[in-house]
């Protein structure tokens, strides 16, 4: 007798409309690597992902089944997407053409019964009904053929498949098999005698599988036909070499530093040897122990709070590798669309030589949506709103996830972000009920007190204050006497500056008399600085006289890589401070201008010495300085709030370069020596704030939407609970245990409230949000910004209304009102912003904008945003915007940096109103599509006709898209006609050599 088996797994799939899976390879190498290590004389073919093809798995399994003898023993096993008529999908299966792409399982019925092997062990992991994200095709439905389950059965034909045809098959969140096969593997494995047997087994696989499946909340019941005389029988299956080989062990539980020790556990060469050639000492301290003592690379989880630039990021590489080894995927959740980005163009310049998909997702228009959806990534970088939008929508995203990276997990206390972050980990806890439990990461910078913090993530915590490069932080007061805490932890002070250089420069003394000497003498010692100014305007102006004090040369790579269209009033400042050897950072600046200035500033060698920033540069970007100087210690616009101690403290980390300087230096500005010791002992000696929830009882309307939207409906007596299961909850329960008591009356009006306004139902006595509700619910909207929208919507009339016109409607809701937007408040010179709104938008706007308490101010700033973006998305040049909306240069001054965060924030928003929109207007198609439309034209600033210039294989920036429009180029195919140095003219000479590259490139292929 010979055994001969063919085991089929397909997790990729070529048409990139098809979702792809995480378990069914494993399912399949898991088999064959059980079955050949316990029979020696089997005869298998494995073919998975691009191997499994139509024509090759069908052959193989025809073939197979043909050759076999009356003596042979055949083994099947599939394990991918079915379609819901009964057919098998294969790598390359094709949407549009199923029939010709996919083999129905009739035809398998009929080899089943024309083969003459004495028995045939066919396991099926795969499902025939729709529930997505199971193993099913998600296409339109079919009728079905007479296919049914009991056909591939009979006498000598055992099937054993993942359910029933009118069910779901099910991937185990984290594990990386199907429940079916899972269950298989863990009964023919785990038998007590040397044999196992069918039928004998079959029960107590349908077991593993529905219980499996009731612990992550599915019901899945594997389907078991026919018999075999005597039963089929196998010996106990052994994890031999072939599956140790395909399944090395994942559980590093020691290491000694060297970076090759990762290859016996399965890292590539090619990623190992990057490591080496990047940190040629090997892993740091900390990584040492977040591996040794805390097994990140065994798959737990950890809280890490350690200074900047202390190696935390790297620990989250580690185990995004080890996840993605694994077979699952890893997920880096940051706070802002820039660090996003860099992080984006890092790690596909670093992984994707090795294979590695890695994506983005921020809110562009140039997002991987498409596939975090579809599960066709590896490594994925998310704002944090991103992500958590994105998962409330598509709860099954965290199947697909080994591992989750909170990065600069601080910001749970922020007190317009931590509610974001608050609920993404609560999201996170709560998945661990349905048996979804990805590693959690969580890196922030140094915190104070945790307040029960790791307790409520039930997480350990590796806690270090030891930095690579030693920090020296202390304050200068104007008579150049510097108080600080050196290396070996004493408290100095020293004279830093000759007091005679300090010099008053203007009409009154300012930052501006010590910054300078400053400067100067630490760019004579080679150094290179980060200046933090609290304004935009600030930090232009001091990158602006440091320029002309400093005397360098020109930073030739900055200024070469420079933009020459849609300038704005910004780009000549920051060409007159690179002529200097200077640079500012801050919002005023274009996108290629910051990357331009980035990375010359990054070079070791660059041209860039001081750059000049607003304190966003702090949050995580990577251009470390030898010094940094606070020139103030309060924030503009915000009444004067004071930097908190971490937020001083992650400024402070910016400084100090690994291989470039022994010890980095921080430096806060004082006026008098009084001020030096007060500011010397709040922030040089002071303890970063312990970490508290942003949780407010005034916010919890909208904490109980959240939250709701993520469950499928419960008592009202049971929402309390939700609470309890954030920080905040959690926190104020332990500290008063009358607390839930306490909200149970505000959460009984809130309920009557949704139940009014039509955003939930009331089944029974079970609370569930309805469509609308979700909608609102998963937004990014607070639950009264959410009331007024859906208010207002629904006295709108689609059908006649452009959908322009939502862009104005928007600006009444908090989260537009708290974008800042520069107005001249004395006098009356404003309200032309509303005959410009009204020139925009017709009459009917500014009525609807002086709704919800506005009062005149803030009907003018209304309409000045309405109108600022209308102007942006008809291709208005930047610079005329700039002048128009400056009512007055000192008050009221409106810059690019703010017409872009006014595009952005509305941007953000109106994604969350269109889901209301579509849950409103379902029979408006042609109302929602002209939104999507919208929506992207808010990112790139451009009118409808410019649009087919977004389809170019080289993205262009708004003023090469507007140079274009203006030459009447339309279309890619215009771009491609036209000479090279004509197209340099219009758009650069780099842009230009790029477009011509792509297309003698697509030319080619």
């Amino acid at each position: 007798m010979a055994t001969k088996a063919v085991f089929v797994g397909i997790n990729k799939q070529l048409d990139p409309t098809i979702d792809e899976l995480t378990g069914a390879m494993r399912d399949a190498l898991a088999l064959w690597a059980l079955f050949t290590d316990t029979l020696p004389d089997l005869s298998a073919k494995l073919l998975i992902d691009q191997e499994a093809t139509k024509e090759t798995v069908s052959q193989a399994i025809l073939q197979t089944l043909a050759d076999a003898t009356d003596n042979d023993v055949v083994i099947i096993s599939f394990a991918g997407h079915g379609s819901p008529d009964g057919c098998l999908a294969f790598y390359d299966t094709l949407r549009l053409d199923l029939t010709s792409t996919t083999l129905p399982m009739a035809v398998l019925a009929d080899a089943f019964k024309a083969t003459r092997a004495r028995a045939v062990l066919f396991v099926l992991d795969s499902c025939f009904s729709g529930h997505a994200p199971a193993r099913v095709l998600d296409v339109e439905a079919r009728p079905r053929n007479a296919f049914a389950l009991e056909s591939v059965s009979g006498e000598g034909r055992i099937l054993l498949a993942a359910c029933t045809s009118t069910q779901s098959a099910w991937e185990q969140p984290g594990t990386g098999h199907g429940l079916l096969t899972s269950a298989v593997i863990q009964a023919m494995t785990g038998a007590t005698s040397e044999q196992v047997s069918f039928p004998a087994i079959a029960d107590e696989i349908i077991q593993l599988t529905r219980v499996e499946g009731e612990r992550i909340g599915v019901t899945q019941t594997p389907v078991f036909l026919g018999s075999v005389q005597g039963g089929l029988v196998f010996p106990r299956l052994l994890r031999g070499p072939n599956y140790q080989a395909a399944f090395p062990s994942t559980d590093i539980v020691r290491i000694d530093g060297a970076f090759e020790e990762l290859l016996a556990h399965g890292f590539p060469q090619s990623i190992v040897d990057q490591w080496t050639e990047r940190f040629p000492e090997g892993l740091n301290a900390l990584q040492l122990r977040a591996v040794n003592e805390f097994g990140v690379l065994a798959g737990r989880s950890l809280l890490t709070v350690a200074p900047t630039s202390s190696g935390k990021t790297m620990i989250g590489e580690l185990a995004a590798i080890q996840s993605v080894l694994a077979g699952k995927k890893a997920a880096f959740l940051l706070p802002y669309r820039a660090i996003v980005a860099e992080k984006f163009e890092e790690f596909s310049a670093r992984y994707g030589e090795a294979g590695l998909r890695v994506i983005r997702c921020t809110g562009d228009a140039t997002d991987s949506v498409g596939e975090v959806m579809a599960g066709r990534y590896d490594l994925a970088f998310f704002t944090y709103e991103m992500f958590l939008n994105l998962t409330l929508g598509a709860p099954h995203l965290l199947n697909r996830l080994g591992l989750v990276v909170v990065d600069e997990g601080q910001f749970i206390t922020d007190p317009r972000r931590g509610i974001t972050v608050e609920l993404i980990l609560a999201m996170l806890l709560r998945a661990r009920s349905r048996g979804v439990s990805p590693q959690l990461l969580l890196l922030s910078a140094v915190i104070g007190q945790l307040n029960g913090f790791d307790r409520w993530l039930d997480i350990p915590v590796l806690l270090s204050r030891e930095r690579p490069v030693p920090l020296i932080e202390g304050v200068l007061d104007r008579q150049g006497t510097f108080q600080f805490v050196d290396v070996d932890g004493t408290t100095k002070t020293e004279v830093l500056l000759p007091r005679h250089t300090i010099v008053q420069r203007q009409n009154k003394p300012s930052s501006q008399d010590v910054i300078v000497p400053l400067a100067q003498q630490l760019v004579a010692n080679g150094e290179k600085l980060i200046v933090f100014r609290n304004v935009r305007g600030k930090a232009q102006g001091c990158a602006r006289y440091l320029a002309a004090a400093l005397g360098k040369a020109p930073a030739a790579a900055a200024l070469d890589a420079l933009p020459e269209q849609g300038l704005t009033a910004a780009s000549q400042d920051l060409r007159i401070c690179l002529q200097g050897g200077t640079a500012f950072h801050n919002t005023n600046l274009l996108r290629a201008e910051r990357e331009a200035v980035e990375q010359e500033f990054r070079s070791a060698d660059g041209g860039i010495h001081v750059l000049a920033s607003t304190t966003t540069l702090a949050a995580g970007i990577n251009t470390p300085a030898s010094t940094v100087i606070l020139a103030e210690n309060e924030f503009l616009g915000e009444d004067g709030r004071p930097f908190t101690i971490a937020e001083y403290k992650n400024m402070a980390g910016r400084a100090g370069r690994l291989g470039f300087n022994e010890t980095g230096k921080a430096i806060i500005l004082a006026d008098t020596p009084i001020e030096r010791a007060q500011l010397f002992r709040r922030y040089v000696q002071g303890v970063p704030e312990d970490v508290v929830s942003s949780f407010r009882v005034a916010d919890l309307s909208t904490w109980v939407l959240r939250l709701l939207s993520q469950v499928r409906g419960m008592r009202a007596a049971e929402i309390p609970g939700l609470l309890i299961n954030t920080f905040g909850g959690y926190a104020a329960s332990r500290a008063n245990p009358a607390w839930v008591p306490m909200v149970e009356q505000h959460i009984s009006q809130l309920v009557a409230r949704l139940l009014q306004a039509g955003l939930a139902e009331d089944e029974e006595g079970i609370i569930h949000l309805n469509l609308l509700g979700q909608a609102v619910g998963a937004s990014s909207l607070s639950f009264e910004s959410g009331l007024r929208l859906v208010e207002l919507l629904r006295g709108l009339d689609v059908a006649t209304t452009p959908a322009t016109h939502i862009l104005g409607l928007v600006q009444v809701l908090d989260e537009l009102g708290a974008i800042y937007t520069p107005i001249m408040r004395r006098g009356s010179s404003e309200a032309v912003r509303i005959n410009d709104a009204i020139q925009r938008y017709g009459q009917n706007l500014p009525r609807f904008l002086q709704r919800y308490g506005a009062d005149e101010h803030e009907v003018w700033r209304r309409c000045k945003r309405a109108a600022i973006l209308y102007d942006w998305i008809e291709g208005v040049p930047i610079d005329v915007m700039e002048r128009h909306y400056t009512t007055n240069p000192y008050q009221g001054s409106i810059s690019y940096g703010d017409i872009v965060s006014i595009a952005e924030t509305t941007r953000f928003h109106l994604r969350s109103a269109h889901r209301i929109l579509a849950a409103l207007f379902p029979e408006q198609p042609v109302f929602l599509t002209a939104i999507d439309e919208l929506l992207i034209r808010l990112e790139a600033g451009i009118p409808v006709r410019a649009l087919p210039l977004l389809e170019l294989p080289v993205p262009l920036s708004r003023g090469q898209n507007l140079s274009l429009l203006e030459a009447g180029i339309l279309s890619p195919e215009a771009v491609n006609a036209l000479p090279q140095a004509e197209l340099a003219a219009l758009v650069g000479t780099i842009s230009a050599a790029r477009l011509k590259t792509a297309s003698d490139t697509a030319a080619i292929r």
